[in-house]
């Protein structure tokens, strides 16, 4: 069983809390320290709950049979020292800092500075011991579920559920960059809800931003995703589904207008509604002159605005009376006009 809700940091995830924003920085500082920095400043700025990178070391986290990936990703790997200072910097910014780490060694290093939460990547989702270890810090946890089944996602819950730790939020995820809409599958997150309870969140890789703002509409209480201040980028793929300088900051101002418009689930008259009422709603009005003493029939009633007088569900009480005064035709009829 994991928790409905539980904090991260000082935020509130889950239940009624606002939708938690993660911008995911991943390595689009291609190795450059400032660059990192100024990917925090992005995500800062625009007002993301979190900022998250990813830590790794090339020879622990990718084997010799694939010396072309390592090649590739070992200029875009910050020094480990680098991330203590990327930490003390997002404190100063007042954002979350977090990272996901690819191997072993630097996970350790990444739990030395005390994280306020963990995230796991896609690819580690049947690399138990991992699992277990992560867990085992009693910290809250944020996985992704892509390139996985739903019987894969459900073992390795239980996982690290069994270490005690009940603060785990599943992010319902497509490993493809940028994954095409038909594949997206968004009722996945009501399948986790309804499967497995807990927080449950969306972690982007489409272009633009519309479906992570319908995850938002389908219930998802986090959000990820990637950000870059570098585009058209060669032998990259994280560009392609990122948001930038030029619209992080709409994206989460529209996300949380779209969380706004969820509302309650209770349908009542608004109070900006109200003063649409009176030219919106129709009364009952005069379908010809009538003279005081008549009695009111069928036919000496219509329904017009505006919405000021006898509401027309009110029609079959409103017939039998009789006026009480000479009433104009058009006029809009009030209970003062009528008697018994």
């Amino acid at each position: 069983m994991i928790a409905s809700q539980f904090k991260i940091d000082s935020r509130q995830v889950g239940g009624d809390a606002p939708c938690f924003v993660i911008a995911e920085a991943g390595v689009a500082h291609f190795g450059n320290y400032e660059k990192a920095l100024q990917l925090i400043d992005l995500a800062a700025e625009a007002k993301a709950d979190a900022v998250k990178f990813q830590i790794f070391n090339p020879e622990a986290m990718i084997s010799k049979a694939s010396q072309e990936w390592r090649d590739r990703l070992s200029p875009r790997a910050l020094k480990w020292e680098d991330f203590r200072r990327l930490r003390d910097y997002c404190d100063e910014k007042g954002i979350i800092f977090f990272s996901t780490a690819h191997d072993e060694p630097s996970l350790e290093y990444l739990a030395g500075l005390n994280p306020a939460v963990f995230k796991i990547g896609s690819g580690e989702l049947r690399n138990w011991g991992y699992l277990r270890k992560i867990a085992s810090y009693g910290k809250p946890v944020i996985f992704s579920t892509g390139m996985h089944t739903m019987e894969d996602v459900e073992a390795s819950l239980r996982v690290m559920t069994q270490t005690g730790n009940s603060e785990i939020a599943v992010l319902h995820c497509v490993t493809q960059y940028p994954t095409p809409p038909e594949f997206v599958n968004l009722k996945v997150l009501d399948l986790y809800r309804e499967t497995l309870g807990g927080v449950i969140g969306y972690s982007d890789h489409t272009a633009g931003f519309h479906i992570p703002l319908a995850a938002v509409a389908r219930g998802a209480k986090i959000i990820e995703k990637h950000i870059s201040i570098d585009f058209n980028v060669p032998n990259a793929q994280d560009w392609k589904v990122s948001c930038g300088p030029h619209d992080l900051a709409d994206f989460i101002t529209q996300l949380r207008a779209v969380e706004a418009a969820l509302g309650a689930a209770r349908k009542t008259v608004t109070p900006g509604e109200q003063a649409s009422i009176e030219w919106a709603r129709k009364s009952l009005v005069a379908a010809r002159p009538i003279r005081a003493g008549e009695t009111i029939t069928p036919e000496m009633l219509a329904a017009k605005r505006p919405g000021t007088g006898i509401a027309p569900d009110q029609v079959e009480t409103v017939i039998g009376k009789v006026a009480s005064r000479d009433i104009d035709e058009d006029a809009v009829l009030q209970w003062v006009d009528l008697r018994a």
